[in-house]
């Protein structure tokens, strides 16, 4: 992994920032020869959901396999406006009937086969129907209601790339077009820790000095809405030995990724930590607020990335550098940050050199209310944005 990073400075943080580091160029160097996991695994549909594709899925078959109504009404053998004798009923699933002629129609409910000879369907809203005389209907353009054979995709068509991590979405189309079983590629293991002898597990007592570790099942959630396995390394103390056996515990997943320990301080011990353990790595000053102190490093078959300690700058650095990172492991093609742009409703003081992120509330016409500053530690401002 490439290390020639921004060194650690031993100054102050009016000194840090000449040697800072753009955040796309650190990002680019943590990702430089990180590659996909190598495995594939052949999992049920229900089982495949934020799984990442191994193979493009062509499809087996048209779709529609047939022509379909898109609507319930009257397949009609004319423009309109009629009146067409009714000759028939099919609802979806039926077999279907000989060829509609001029002058007739047929009822059919949506998702039907369509006839041949069928001009278009009429929505049953704009038909009168007479038992004597039969259907009339409005006038119609041909092939109106009508869903045509391979209209959305053909037999032998690429549905779906390798590398698509799939949802919702991806789970119809799948069904759709027969598969039960899907291969995708074996989920990257990530171990994610927090460093610290202030910090408590989530639903620990109170302690004088100590609080509850919010880190980790923050980070924790955030990878494992990417199909990764979070492995549980618990909290480090603040001692160098006990963190360097973790980290050496955690050497053969396929990332670690942890929280604090990063700045530098006498009980930051995560780099230092690391290198005893055999692992490699490196002290970077990022331009970005909050967030400016990361180690980009490894150990053993895992990738590691050290955030700061501050919640919100572990969050922001977690979405900027941990969600790339692992979208590279897994393969998957949609690892990058989407953004719009918006209008601030008020205005913003801000010191230039370092990109800023701060919890926002995007209202009608995408105009922003910024609702917490930049580096806040404060909670109910993240709970409250929506972007």
């Amino acid at each position: 992994m490439t290390t020639s990073l921004a060194p650690r400075p031993a100054c102050s943080d009016c000194d840090l920032q000449a040697g800072l580091v753009d955040v796309e160029i650190a990002r680019a160097r943590l990702l430089a020869d990180v590659h996909p996991v190598r495995g594939v695994e052949l999992v049920s549909l229900s089982a495949a959901a934020r799984r990442v594709l191994a193979n493009p899925v062509l499809a087996t078959s048209d779709m529609p396999p047939f022509d379909r109504a898109a609507v319930d009404g009257y397949g009609v053998g004319g423009p309109g406006p009629g009146p067409f004798q009714v000759v028939g009923y099919l609802p979806a699933g039926a077999g279907g009937l000989p060829r509609v002629g001029a002058g007739e129609a047929v009822r059919l409910l949506t998702g039907a086969a369509v006839p041949e000879g069928v001009w278009a369907v009429a929505m049953q809203e704009g038909c009168r129907v007479d038992p004597h005389s039969g259907v009339a209907s409005p006038t119609l353009l041909q092939d109106a209601n009508i869903r045509r054979r391979g209209e959305d995709f053909q037999a032998g068509e690429a549905v779906l790339e390798a590398g698509t991590r799939l949802d919702p979405r991806h789970l119809a189309l799948l069904a759709a077009v027969g598969v039960g079983d899907v291969a995708v590629r074996r989920r990257p293991r990530v171990a994610v820790p927090s460093a610290g002898d202030k910090l408590l597990e989530p639903g620990m007592p109170h302690a004088p000095g100590a609080i509850h570790d919010s880190n980790r099942p923050m980070l924790a959630a955030l990878l494992r809405g990417m199909g990764v396995e979070i492995l549980g390394l618990g909290l480090l103390p603040d001692r160098r030995s006990d963190i360097a056996a973790a980290l050496e515990r955690a050497s053969g997943c396929d990332a670690i990724v942890a929280s604090g320990g990063v700045f530098g301080s006498e009980a930051d011990h995560l780099l230092g930590a690391l290198h005893d353990a055999g692992g490699h790595g490196s002290w970077c000053a990022v331009a970005l607020k909050p967030g400016k102190p990361l180690v980009f490093g490894g150990i053993g078959t895992a990738r590691c990335l050290f955030l700061p300690g501050n919640l919100v700058a572990a969050l922001v650095s977690g979405i900027l550098f941990g969600r790339p990172l692992v979208a590279r492991l897994t393969g998957a093609v949609d690892g990058g940050l989407k953004s719009l742009p918006a209008r601030l409703a008020s205005g913003w003081d801000r010191k230039p050199g370092r990109e800023e992120f701060a919890p926002a509330m995007v209202g009608p016409d995408l105009v922003v209310e910024h609702i917490s500053k930049p580096g806040s530690a404060r909670l109910m401002p993240l709970v409250a944005a929506d972007g």
